[in-house]
């Protein structure tokens, strides 16, 4: 979701997770009803059950510690405590000095990316052991002294039922607000080295991104086959269009009739458009762009064809998405994405 808080990820300075965690608790401040769906979510997680909470940020402890958000029953009691990660790990008072501060029937809650969830659960743990605290697991929760939890919840998660909750309570004035912050988390997500995990590291993706490689060039050579794909525009030219490694991936160039094409495997379009390595651009002249009238036919072909078209805002060019078929052998997925390009072709 795209958001104006989201477009200036790049120019803040200091620390993305306190500006959701700020977010999010101005929100809990302002909405009866998202303070209710996060009494919910530990009742439901937990069995605990909470009255009326007061959030606060930044409760600075007798250690320096400094929790996000800290929310306070009637007593000013401190029974629930939030703390917002992306992808920092834990920090030297996280979880341990966090726990200390808190007394009994009370919880912890670390929000982060979905992705993340597993590792942040493994560390938290990994931090009770070095401290020698003693805890029990039952299924994604720690139980610490029978009465203090810990458990991991997701970004999206909780931002969207919150949402929700405040759409069903006519609290339209906070939507907004917290699209913003919805639009920030995933900026953030978006732009943030991906920990490493064990399968990324098998042989087997490896010869997966390899062979995408190696279906651009074979779809190329089915279409010189099938439709007169070539690298010269014709006999008497003097140059060849070469195939090029991209920071994106990959471009196969060449003519059908007069029309120059690129055939590309796209990793960016594939992580921020739709599910497809594979993309075609189609243009009247490699020096020009594409004109507004040439824009308006690629569309109408994309209706007629169903094969769906998207604009890259970085060149300003429209894409076909090739999606290529699922679970066939080589052969098959080839002649399928060479007949989605025959059948563009032929409605120019």
């Amino acid at each position: 979701m795209a958001s104006l808080l989201g477009q200036f990820f790049t120019s803040i300075r200091g620390s993305q997770e306190d500006i959701a965690s700020k977010g999010l608790a101005y929100i809990l401040e302002k909405s009866i009803s998202a303070k209710i769906v996060i009494n919910n979510v530990i009742k439901n997680t937990t069995n605990l059950e909470f009255g009326k909470i007061k959030y606060i940020t930044q409760n600075i402890g007798k250690n320096k510690e400094r929790p996000d958000i800290s929310g306070m029953d009637d007593q000013g009691n401190e029974k629930i405590i939030i703390e917002a990660k992306f992808w920092a790990s834990l920090t030297d008072n996280q979880p341990v000095e966090y726990l200390k501060r808190l007394k009994e029937q009370a919880v912890l809650i670390f929000i982060c990316p979905k992705l993340r969830e597993l590792s942040l659960f493994d560390e938290i743990e990994t931090k009770l052991q070095i401290s020698n605290i003693t805890y029990n697991k039952n299924n994604n929760i720690i139980i610490v002294n029978e009465n203090k939890y810990i458990f991991v919840i997701d970004w999206q998660y909780i931002l969207e039922i919150i949402k929700q909750s405040l759409i069903e309570n006519s609290e339209i004035k906070l939507v907004s607000d917290i699209d913003q912050i919805i639009g920030f988390c995933e900026i953030i997500d978006n732009n943030t080295f991906l920990p490493i995990q064990d399968y990324d590291l098998s042989p087997s993706v490896a010869r997966r991104i390899s062979s995408y490689y190696d279906l651009i060039d074979k779809i190329y050579d089915k279409l010189k086959i099938e439709i007169n794909a070539r690298i010269k525009l014709d006999e008497e030219s003097k140059g060849s269009l070469k195939s090029t490694g991209q920071r994106f991936g990959y471009s196969k160039y060449f003519y059908i009739e007069n029309y120059c094409i690129a055939l590309e495997l796209h990793f960016i379009l594939w992580k921020t458009i739709t599910d497809t390595p594979f993309w075609l651009v189609i243009k009247e002249d490699w020096e020009k762009p594409q004109s507004s009238e040439f824009k308006n036919k690629l569309k109408k072909i994309s209706a007629t064809t169903n094969i769906k078209i998207y604009e890259n805002d970085t060149n300003d060019l429209l894409y076909f998405a090739l999606k290529p078929k699922l679970n066939e052998v080589e052969d098959v997925v080839i002649t399928d994405l060479a007949n989605q390009i025959i059948l563009i072709m032929k409605e120019l």
